[in-house]
């Protein structure tokens, strides 16, 4: 079974975000819970692996979610644009 987490990393990015972008997270969020279960990833999920346990998805047009994948778990890391998760990424070289 698979299990979401979420990081204080991941709280803390939430803050930046416009109320718009808060909706608009809502409503991926629930499409990536929906693929977690079925197994489906709908087109505009735009789910893919970024780094060896990091994985990337899309929730608008400059919007993306970073997700670490641990066993069964997934955990949020990082809500931002493209730039914000090329910075994530950076710290980890």
């Amino acid at each position: 079974m698979k299990r979401i987490c979420v990081l204080s990393s991941f709280k803390r990015s939430l803050k930046k975000l416009t109320p718009q972008d808060r909706k608009q997270l809502a409503n991926g969020l629930e499409e990536f819970n929906s693929f977690l279960v079925t197994g489906n990833a709908p087109a505009g999920l735009g789910f893919k692996k970024i780094n060896h346990d990091k994985f990337e998805f899309r929730i608008s047009i400059r919007l993306r979610v970073v997700v670490k994948a641990e066993g069964d778990d997934y955990c949020f890391v990082l809500a931002g644009n493209h730039d914000d998760v090329k910075r994530y990424l950076r710290s980890f070289r």
